[in-house]
């Protein structure tokens, strides 16, 4: 399933992307309209998560541009807002549901899966790629069996690797996605050093990597076998 979390408090969104992850649904998650516009122009999303208030415009704004692209991406609406006049708005705009803050993140989670049923997406929380286990429910990699011990990062990135296998990932766009940060925050090494972590970790040989690939002037790849 492919999610888009567009929301400015950082804390809100990491603890809904927490406990996406342990039904096997991982998300994209930025904080702008203008990185989400480009996400959306990327990629097509199943459903997105929008928040109204944004640092560089109005989440409204964002909902009436994602409408007028033609987009069928269902479109749940974040907002502080609960009167009838704001719901009914938010419709209007082309919302597809609306939850109002402070977010229970059960009932958040509980409409993203009825979403993903509805669309007939199978996802599970155990994922096997040859010798390697991914349990994203208790966040536990295995290597032959063998418990891996992963950082808190280590896993967050792999899980979002192994939930994309053979797509290319720039290290900006993991940065935004990861870490929910960006270039202009934090540098984009941090990202080459957790790959090169997880390869000592995971891979039989991490000077040749098989599994977590380098994409040549661009980022990297998991390219399971």
């Amino acid at each position: 399933m492919r999610l888009l979390i567009v929301e400015d408090d950082l804390a809100a969104r990491q603890l809904v992307i927490n406990h996406l992850e342990e039904h096997g649904v991982g998300a994209t998650a930025v904080r702008t309209a203008a990185v989400a516009l480009a996400e959306l122009q990327r990629t097509t999303f199943d459903v997105a998560i929008l928040g109204l208030t944004l640092a560089d415009r109005s989440g409204r704004d964002l909902l009436r541009a994602l409408r007028a692209s033609g987009s069928a991406t269902h479109v749940i609406v974040l907002s502080g807002a609960a009167t009838e006049a704001d719901r009914m708005r938010a419709f209007e705009l082309g919302a597809d549901d609306y939850v109002v803050k402070p977010v229970f993140v059960q009932e958040l989670t509980a409409r993203v899966l009825a979403v993903r049923r509805r669309l007939g997406i199978v996802t599970e929380t155990t994922l096997q790629f040859g010798s390697i286990g991914i349990d994203l429910a208790a966040r536990q990699v295995t290597v032959d069996g063998v418990p891996v011990d992963l950082t808190v990062k280590e896993f967050d990135l792999l899980a979002f690797f192994a939930a994309r296998p053979r797509h290319a990932f720039s290290r900006d766009e993991l940065l935004r996605s990861v870490w929910q940060s960006a270039a202009e925050w934090q540098r984009a090494s941090t990202v080459t050093e957790h790959v090169r972590r997880l390869r000592s970790k995971l891979e039989p040989d991490s000077l040749q990597p098989r599994l977590l690939r380098t994409v040549r002037g661009f980022g990297y790849r998991f390219d399971p076998a």
